[in-house]
């Protein structure tokens, strides 16, 4: 059945006149002989989430990838990139009849087509909306801020991973001076480029950082905080080009994703989605894509995934994306901060299979769209 299924597609790239390069996921059978030091591999933090939920420090997810297997595939395909532990797989670049070559090999399990994608246009929206002080009060007060504060609470001891488009002027704008002079920024990584600079690229990751941990000056001319997280350690990951959607971009997130894990995140917030330019709605169950399957394999290894439910609600494509349809995924809708509706581009459930998504929504800010 598999070999059918692959000579089908084979068959139908051909018969569109497509017979170049494409995307696979190869799927390997097993990590027999793979040995795994969690000590070695995991960040304290990460040690000590799965110690506190009593989950295992052996889980085979985490142990790695046969490199054998990576060498075998490589001598065959044209490029390879990212892989994953989680699920044992390579992400490889290659022609049709490369890719039956590598299906041939006894270490590969099953292989998985990349979705076809449009290079469209970004659909992150600009907003231009005067930010007031009144404004940010009075949505951090419908959020508990006034709770927050009498509480003690600001992030101290938690560790936010941020999955974004870029961070640029991140590392020089006042807002987050905090977390400069604190070094509360512990890791930084661009997957797009594969280097740790983050802070270029999008403005859109530096708003969304704002929402979370910003401080700024308050119309008296005294600091105050935006965001309500402002002890919190971060991660700032970069995985997508904020003018282009490409097939490779969930790649990344996967990518990221793991890296988070690995470096102790205990959330991660990623206000991105992969919707109708590479799937049909019947794929928004929780379990189609890999970007929500590993949503829900995170939660289970003690992360909460919040994820923005999408800008996609004014659009012909409406509905939540990957990978706030996952079940484990908390996916985040937006209000119009006066009135409490819907805001018009934010994305809507249910999922395909009728579970209520998003699961919460908040009041928008004029900088980040969804968070």
């Amino acid at each position: 059945m598999r070999s059918l299924l692959l000579f089908l597609f084979f068959v139908g790239l051909s018969c569109s006149g497509f017979t170049q390069e494409s995307k696979f996921w190869v799927f390997f059978t097993d990590k027999d002989g793979m040995e795994f030091d969690p000590y070695e591999y995991f960040d304290v933090k990460a040690i000590e989430r799965r110690q506190n939920l009593g989950l295992s420090l052996f889980d085979v997810t985490d142990f790695p990838v046969n490199p054998n297997y990576i060498e075998s595939v490589n001598n065959l395909v044209n490029e390879s990139s990212h892989h994953s532990r989680w699920f044992n797989s390579l992400a490889v670049i290659c022609t049709p009849g490369q890719i039956q070559e590598v299906e041939k090999l006894d270490c590969v399990k099953n292989i998985k087509a990349f979705p076809k994608t449009s290079m469209e246009i970004s659909r992150y929206m600009e907003y231009n909306d005067p930010r007031s002080d009144s404004l940010i009060k009075y949505q951090t007060a419908r959020m508990g801020r006034s709770d927050f504060q009498k509480a003690g609470i600001d992030g101290t001891g938690i560790r936010v991973a941020v999955l974004d488009a870029g961070f640029t002027d991140a590392d020089i704008n006042p807002s987050f001076e905090h977390l400069r002079a604190g070094n509360k920024i512990v890791d930084t990584y661009d997957f797009v480029k594969n280097e740790t600079d983050v802070y270029h690229g999008s403005y859109h990751g530096t708003s969304v950082l704002s929402c979370i941990t910003g401080v700024y000056l308050n119309d008296s001319g005294r600091k105050d905080t935006l965001g309500l997280a402002t002890g919190s350690n971060f991660l700032l990951a970069r995985t997508e080009k904020a003018l282009m959607e490409v097939f490779s971009e969930e790649e990344n997130w996967l990518a990221a994703v793991e890296w988070c894990d690995k470096n102790g995140a205990d959330v991660i917030n990623s206000s991105l989605g992969y919707t109708g330019n590479r799937y049909l709605y019947d794929d928004m169950n929780g379990e189609n894509t890999l970007v929500s399957r590993a949503g829900n394999l995170a939660a289970r290894k003690g992360i909460l995934v919040v994820n923005s439910a999408g800008n996609d609600g004014a659009g012909e494509w409406n509905f939540i994306g990957a990978p706030a349809d996952a079940d484990s995924v908390l996916a985040v809708g937006g209000l119009y901060p006066w009135s409490g509706v819907q805001t018009s581009f934010s994305s809507v459930g249910p999922t395909f299979d009728f579970r209520t998504k998003p699961n919460v929504c908040l009041l928008y800010t004029s900088d980040a769209a969804d968070e």
